[in-house]
């Protein structure tokens, strides 16, 4: 308890203060590190939400929309998929050089920037069964398995996972941004070994109960982000556009009618120990919590998609031009798919979230 909270104050103390500028290509863009600056400065704006455990910072990049709807992308949650990050950093720069979208996003580009940065060091092993920077060690638990129990806000206090594991730190930082930003809906960006099932999928959303609230809205979306970005080259044989479409992950239980309670996967890969189980960001996002005391900690259940990378690879790890280009293809692709699809203004959620001081 008490080293998280320094570790906390830490990260606070090695914050820029306020407001710094950086000159990039595109023009001066504030650097600001308090949630509640950069939405009230309406601007685009980079910003740290903390430090990793070996002191990288942990970036995040706002983008003022058209309307009060938020989203929020995440990349790199798997530090062995650097092919997601590429995705988000795209994405990026379509943000920058583009009309603003619809959805006012924050897009954090790298969630676990050490176990990027070991991948990273072993490009030629990216994408084999050793999975290098998929952990953070090799007794952690899955990163995508480390949520609260579903219908419940994170507690901070305690840093406890649904199991009761301790929630590594830049997860911590993940909450706590999604508690202060309030998003009605998330992408979250990863990679997959077995091409044949790259695509975009969605959670089933409940209310705090486990009990299903539809899932057409949810599945039209990712089925068509999916026809967006097949038509500009992406591999989402997972979706199966061609026989009877799906946004269904393949390991994920099928969704059911309105009011029934809705199975989850709550197994995930099968580690040692059970480091492979537990609630992910899927389960945990898209089911209302409203069972805390104070209110303004309870919402309503968010829209969360899973975008698929076909291969773990980014464009520059590859040595032959072909597999190059169809790499660096299909990531503008996917985040052409989020830019233009899943922030632009469809199947919008209502009512939009306020922002929580």
């Amino acid at each position: 308890m008490h080293s998280r909270l320094l570790f906390f104050l830490l990260s606070l103390l090695m914050f820029e203060p306020g407001y710094t500028s950086e000159k990039t290509d595109a023009g001066p863009l504030v650097v600001m590190t308090d949630i509640n600056r950069v939405i009230t400065a309406g601007t685009a704006a980079r910003m740290r939400i903390g430090l990793s455990r070996e002191g990288r910072p942990v970036e995040a990049w706002y983008f003022p929309g058209t309307s009060r709807e938020r989203a929020l992308v995440i990349g790199g949650v798997h530090g062995s998929e650097l092919s997601s990050t590429e995705v988000a950093d795209a994405l990026i720069r379509q943000l920058r050089e583009q009309e603003k979208p619809y959805y006012s996003v924050i897009v954090i580009p790298c969630l676990f920037p050490d176990n990027a940065a070991r991948a990273g060091m072993q490009p030629q092993q990216l994408g084999s069964v050793k999975n290098i920077g998929r952990y953070t060690h090799a007794a952690a638990t899955d990163p995508n398995r480390q949520m609260p129990t579903p219908g419940h806000a994170f507690d901070a206090a305690t840093g406890l996972d649904h199991i009761g594991r301790s929630i590594e730190w830049e997860n911590q930082l993940l909450l706590d941004l999604i508690s202060r930003f309030r998003p009605s809906r998330i992408a979250s960006l990863h990679a997959i070994r077995n091409t044949g099932y790259g695509g975009i999928y969605a959670d089933p959303r409940t209310d705090h109960l486990g009990l299903a609230l539809g899932y057409t809205s949810d599945s039209s979306l990712a089925v068509d982000m999916a026809r967006h970005a097949q038509l500009a080259g992406a591999n989402v044989k997972g979706n199966k556009l061609e026989a009877r479409p799906t946004a269904l992950y393949y390991k994920d239980p099928a969704p059911v009618l309105p009011g029934q309670w809705q199975a989850r996967n709550m197994t995930g890969s099968a580690l040692r120990g059970g480091r492979g189980s537990g609630v992910s960001l899927g389960t945990w996002g898209t089911t209302a919590i409203a069972w805390e005391s104070d209110s303004t900690r309870n919402r309503d259940a968010m829209r969360v998609l899973t975008i698929e990378f076909p291969g773990a690879r980014r464009p520059d790890d590859y040595t032959n031009a072909s597999d190059m280009a169809l790499c660096n293809q299909q990531v503008l692709a996917f985040a052409g798919a989020l830019y233009h699809i899943f922030l632009g203004p469809y199947y919008t959620e209502k009512p939009p979230f306020e922002l929580v001081s």
